[in-house]
């Protein structure tokens, strides 16, 4: 009879529970994410107030969550974990997908279009003043936080290099993800290129006054970085700093100027902003850090010099920060650079030309790259030491494309002796430009020189991101890997 009593007083407890809960998840549940939400932020900025590290107490893992919905633009409303946009004037479903896209699980803006209009049942793509969206495939309020909370190890570097165009396809993770498992522990994707454009939604004043950002292909840069660093994959944004074709356009006063004041250019259809214009400089840092607060690993600077066809004989420069030889003015904005970036826990790498590790003053002093003066203030210098783009006869080759062994090496050995001490990384040839036979063993090649002149890992340059010859050389690199190590097993 007890045994029975306690029975039934335990299944009215079960029930009642459930009941409770059935009651809070059919009519409170909104009441329950906004308590527990409330919760966890003040947790967490208590946690952050006492100063708590990230490797040391448990508070501090709740510190490193943030306020996803935080920055949200108007019209954006949270209500427990849905997240929806009303409209005070007529827009359409394009410009409502590319604002909430950053708070979603969708890479493709066309497909979060796609999905509102589906959700809301909306077919012809247009938004009547006063209408409430539903944005689904919404991220929790509140997300781990991507920025780095200490300085990242810099890794044994296999990289390989991505346009924002390739990187901005859905069809690009499976491909990352094919090359992992061949060994590649790096990605760099262009951030900005030559051509100005902004590749992703951005807040840097510079890039939403004139709209540079306009034309980004990547609809969901958060995704891309939040999806890289869940593999471990060293994540590196590439930023051409001061040859910038849509900045040069979009407004001329930041060009190098002639004499007469127009802006300055050469046949080639070259376009470059004045490195020593401070504006063109803070619009490169502000960029930067913009990224490196979105969590990526690295900052690769890229034409980070002057010019070196047209001469600049001719042309006035603005010296905003005063006059100085080239080399020191660059060197001078790479040093408030890497102090910037660096406070957000982000490495700074630079692209050199290969040809200044030969160390003629006639191209250091064309570039402004001299080596000395810049390994100072990045992490990683990386030559560009591409075997083809060396004149023939160089260091007496006749042909330097198919001596790709000299040039990696020698160029490493070099530009380290140079850097005093800062990480080399040289860029590796993955094209057949100039190269009579190029294939798995010329990629090899190029690896056992990097790695013979004790370069910190290489990064493999194609402009039209086809990796396949890398990609077989790795694996034969790998598989006779291995090998030696199952020989050294059974002895």
């Amino acid at each position: 009879m007890k045994k029975r009593a306690t029975l039934f007083l335990c299944s009215g407890i079960v029930l009642v529970v459930a009941g409770a809960l059935l009651y809070l998840y059919g009519f409170q549940m909104h009441r329950v994410y906004y308590y527990s939400d409330y919760l966890r932020a003040a947790f967490s900025s208590a946690a952050k107030r006492a100063g708590f590290s990230g490797a040391q107490t448990g508070a501090a893992s709740a510190a490193r969550y943030y306020y996803r919905y935080r920055g949200a633009g108007p019209g954006f409303v949270q209500s427990g974990r849905l997240f929806f946009y009303i409209a005070s004037s007529e827009t359409g479903l394009s410009r409502v997908a590319r604002e909430a896209i950053g708070y979603t699980t969708y890479y493709s803006v066309d497909r979060l279009k796609t999905a509102l209009g589906e959700v809301n049942g909306i077919g012809n793509g247009a938004v009547s003043a006063g209408t409430v969206l539903l944005i689904p495939g919404a991220l929790p309020p509140y997300t781990r936080e991507r920025r780095n909370i200490k300085m990242p190890v810099i890794p044994r570097t296999v990289g390989i290099y991505y346009t924002g165009q390739t990187v901005a396809r859905e069809s690009i993770f499976p491909i990352i993800e094919k090359y992992r498992t061949a060994g590649v522990n790096t990605i760099v994707f262009d951030a900005k290129d030559i051509t100005g454009i902004v590749n992703y939604r951005s807040t840097v004043p510079m890039a939403v006054r004139y709209n540079t950002h306009e034309k980004a292909p990547i609809g969901n840069v958060d995704y891309l970085i939040r999806f890289l660093k869940e593999r471990n994959l060293y994540t590196v944004a590439r930023i051409s700093v001061f040859r910038d074709h849509l900045l040069y356009k979009k407004n001329p006063d930041f060009a190098i100027r002639t004499a007469d004041g127009r802006p300055w250019k050469f046949e080639s259809g070259e376009l470059w902003c004045d490195p020593t214009n401070r504006h063109v400089q803070e619009y490169a840092i502000a960029l930067a850090e913009e990224l490196a607060e979105k969590g990526v690993d690295e900052i690769q600077f890229d034409y980070i010099r002057f010019p070196t066809m047209g001469g600049l004989g001719k042309a006035v420069l603005s010296h905003h920060n005063g006059r100085m030889p080239a080399e020191e003015g660059i060197a001078d904005f790479l040093k408030r650079a890497h102090q910037r970036i660096s406070a957000r826990n982000a490495r700074l790498s630079i692209d050199i030309f290969g040809i200044v590790a030969w160390g003629k003053e006639v191209d250091i002093r064309t570039t402004g790259q001299r080596i000395g003066l810049l390994s100072k203030h990045c992490d990683v210098i990386s030559p560009m030491l591409y075997p083809s783009h060396f004149n023939d006869e160089f260091d007496g080759f006749r042909r330097p494309g198919d001596n790709p062994y000299h040039f990696i090496y020698q160029g490493c050995k070099k530009v380290a002796g140079l850097a005093g001490g800062t990480a080399v990384r040289p860029w590796l040839q993955a094209f057949r430009w100039r190269v009579s036979e190029y294939n798995e063993k010329y990629i090899i090649e190029q690896i056992k020189a990097s790695d013979d002149a004790g370069a910190s890992g290489y990064l493999f340059w194609n402009a039209s991101n086809n990796y396949d010859t890398v990609y077989r050389a790795l694996i034969m690199i790998k598989g006779e890997k291995a090998g030696k190590d199952a020989a050294g097993d059974t002895k």
